[in-house]
C-alpha cells in the first residue's frame, strides 16, 4: 500500500510529460485524482501500521535485486505528510500555471520529485536512501529552472547545485564507510549491530559526514544562502522546497538516529550549529521587507531549531516539528498574497515605546517554571534538553499571543498568554511521552555526557532570551541609536554571508544566454 503512493505520483508526472505544453481539464482531473489516490494509500498504510505493527514492502527490480520500504512510525508519518502536500501542491500548481507554456512539463517534474521524496522517506537501506536523496535534488534543480531566462534564478540554482553536490558527496562517503564498518546497507541490521556486545563505538567520522549532509540539505549556517535566493521559481516549487525537501536533513538524522546517538561529541556540534542557525535567522527575518524573503529566513530558523532538537536527542519532537512546520509553510507560501498583510500587521504603526528587558526575562522565567512544573507531572523535569526546548516553545507562544491581541488590555493579554502557554506546554510533554510509548525503539535517547547536554540546554535558553530582547527592540523602537542603526543594516544583509559565498562559488557570473526550460515561452 505505501508503494501505491509512489506509483500514483509517478503516473501524475507521466500525465504531465504527455501534455508538455498545456494540459486539458480532463488531464488535470486525472492528475488531481492520482494525487488523491496517493493520499488515500498513505492513510491506508497508517491504518496498516496501527493494526499490524512495523513491516516492510518490496518491489522486485531484477533477479534478487529489489527495493525495500519500511513501514514504521517515522516513515508512515512522513509518507502521510508528503502525500497530503503532494495532493495540495499538485492541485494548486495546475491552476497556478494554467496559462503558462510548459505547464505539463512542470507538472511532470513536480510529480517525479514528489514520488522521489515519497520513496526517500520509506527507504529501508542506505543505497535506496542515497539514490532518492540525489534524485530528489536533481529534480528540484529542474524545477528551479522553470524561469531559466531570469538571471536571479540561474544564480540561485547554481549555488544550490554546488552546495547540494557537496552534501551528496558527504552522504555517499558516509554510506560507503558504514558498509565497510557493518558489512550491510540495511538500516535495521545496522541498528542491531550497534546494540551488539562487540561494537567498538568508533563511528564519529561516519556520523560527522551524515551531519554535514543534513546541514547542507537543511540550509544550516553558513550553507543557508541558496535558500533565500530561490524566489524566481513558481510558488508551488517554493511550497515544495520549504515545506518538504528542506526537511530531508532533519529526516536523515531521525532515520539514522540509532547511529547518530553513538557519537555524542558530533551531536553537540549538530546542536550548536542548529542553535546558531535558529538564532541568527530569526534575528535577520524580522528585518526583511519582502514576504517571501521573510518566509525563507523563517524556514532557515525553523530548520535550525529542528536540527537543534536532533542534536539534543529529541528525535520524536523533531519529527513533530517537521510535520507542523511543513503544513504551516506550505499554507504560507500558497497563500503568500494574504500573508503579506499578516506579516505587515506584526509591526505596530506609529512610534512605540521600547519594551524593557524585564518583561522579556519575566516571560522566560515564567516559561521555565511552567516547563519544569508540567514536566514533573510527566516525569521529565530532570531532562534538560526537553525543558530547554519547552521553554523556547512556551516563550514563543506568549509572544505570539501578545502580537495578535494588541487591542486587548495588558491583564487580559497576560491571562490569555498564561492559559494558552499552559495548554501548549501540556500538549508538548504529552506528545513527547506518547511518541516514546508508541514506539520507543524508533527514538533512541541521548547517550553522552549529561554535562554537555546541560551546557547546551542552558545556552539555548540564554540565546533565545537575548533574541527575544533583540526582536522586541527591532519591532518597537521608533528611533534607534546611530550605532544600532548600523547594526540593523548589517543584520538586514545577513552580515554579508551571502556575498561571501557568491564569491566563493562564482555565482555572480551570469551566462548571457541561459538554458531554456522545455516548453517555456520566449
Amino acid at each position: 500500500m505505501p508503494v501505491l503512493t509512489i506509483a500514483s505520483l509517478l503516473l501524475a508526472g507521466l500525465v504531465g510529460f504527455l501534455n508538455a505544453q498545456q494540459m486539458s481539464r480532463g488531464h488535470e482531473t486525472v492528475v488531481k485524482t492520482l494525487g488523491l489516490v496517493g493520499l488515500a494509500s498513505a492513510l491506508g498504510a497508517a491504518v496498516m501500521l496501527v493494526l499490524s505493527g512495523n513491516a516492510r514492502a518490496f518491489i522486485p527490480v531484477a533477479g534478487d535485486i529489489r527495493f525495500a520500504f519500511m513501514i514504521d512510525i517515522v516513515s508512515i508519518t512522513m509518507l502521510c505528510l508528503v502525500a497530503f502536500l503532494a495532493w495540495v501542491i499538485l492541485s494548486f500548481a495546475l491552476s497556478y500555471l494554467r496559462s503558462e507554456p510548459g505547464q505539463g512539463t512542470f507538472i511532470g517534474y513536480l510529480g517525479l520529485a514528489l514520488a522521489s521524496v515519497s520513496a526517500f522517506v520509506q527507504s529501508a537501506n542506505l543505497i535506496q536512501l542515497g539514490i532518492f536523496w540525489v534524485t530528489t535534488s536533481i529534480l528540484l534543480h529542474r524545477l528551479l529552472l522553470f524561469y531559466a531566462d531570469r538571471p536571479a534564478a540561474k544564480r540561485a540554482q547554481r549555488k544550490k547545485f554546488v552546495i547540494a553536490r557537496l552534501g551528496d558527496a558527504a552522504l555517499i562517503s558516509a554510506i560507503t564507510l558504514t558498509y565497510l564498518k557493518f558489512d550491510t546497507f540495511d538500516i535495521l541490521e545496522i541498528a542491531q549491530a550497534l546494540q551488539a556486545p562487540g561494537f567498538d563505538g568508533s563511528v564519529n567520522v561516519i556520523v560527522a559526514l551524515i551531519a554535514i549532509a543534513a546541514i547542507m540539505k537543511s540550509a544550516q549556517f553558513p550553507t543557508h544562502t541558496w535558500i533565500i535566493e530561490v524566489m524566481e521559481t513558481p510558488t508551488p516549487v517554493s511550497a515544495l522546497l520549504h515545506a518538504g525537501i528542506v526537511n530531508a536533513g532533519g529526516f536523515l538524522l531521525i532515520r539514522l538516529s540509532d547511529l547518530v546517538v553513538t557519537a555524542p561529541d558530533v551531536m553537540v556540534a549538530i546542536a550548536m550549529i542548529g542553535l546558531i542557525t535558529a538564532v541568527f535567522a530569526s534575528a535577520v527575518m524580522i528585518t526583511q521587507p519582502a514576504v517571501k524573503t521573510r518566509l525563507a529566513w523563517s524556514t532557515i530558523s525553523q530548520m535550525g531549531f529542528m536540527i537543534l532538537q536532533c542534536g539534543l536527542g529529541l528525535f520524536a519532537l523533531a519529527l513533530l516539528h517537521i510535520v507542523a512546520h511543513s503544513l504551516y509553510k506550505a499554507y504560507a507560501f500558497l497563500s503568500s498574497g494574504s500573508t503579506i498583510e499578516k506579516i505587515q500587521g506584526l509591526r505596530r504603526s506609529g512610534p512605540q515605546k521600547t519594551v524593557g528587558i524585564a518583561p522579556i526575562l519575566g516571560s522566560f522565567v515564567f516559561a521555565t517554571g511552567l516547563s519544569v512544573g508540567i514536566g514533573a507531572l510527566f516525569g521529565s523535569a530532570l531532562d534538560p534538553a526537553l525543558i530547554a526546548v519547552s521553554v523556547v516553545v512556551i516563550f514563543a507562544t506568549q509572544q505570539f499571543v501578545m502580537s495578535v491581541n494588541r487591542e486587548d488590555t495588558i491583564s487580559r493579554n497576560r491571562l490569555i498568554g498564561v492559559l494558552t502557554s499552559t495548554g501548549v506546554c501540556v500538549a508538548y510533554f504529552a506528545i513527547h511521552t506518547l511518541a516514546h510509548h508508541a514506539g520507543p525503539a524508533d527514538f533512541p535517547g541521548w547517550q553522552g555526557s549529561m554535562a554537555a547536554v546541560w551546557a547546551v540546554s542552558i545556552l539555548t535558553i540564554a540565546c533565545f532570551a537575548l533574541l527575544g530582547v533583540l526582536q522586541t527592540y527591532l519591532l518597537t523602537a521608533s528611533q534607534p541609536s546611530e550605532r544600532f542603526a548600523s547594526f540593523y543594516v548589517h543584520l538586514c544583509n545577513g552580515f554579508y554571508v551571502n556575498a561571501i559565498t557568491d564569491r566563493l562559488f562564482g555565482t555572480w557570473r551570469i551566462p548571457t544566454i541561459p538554458t531554456k526550460f522545455s516548453g517555456e515561452k520566449s
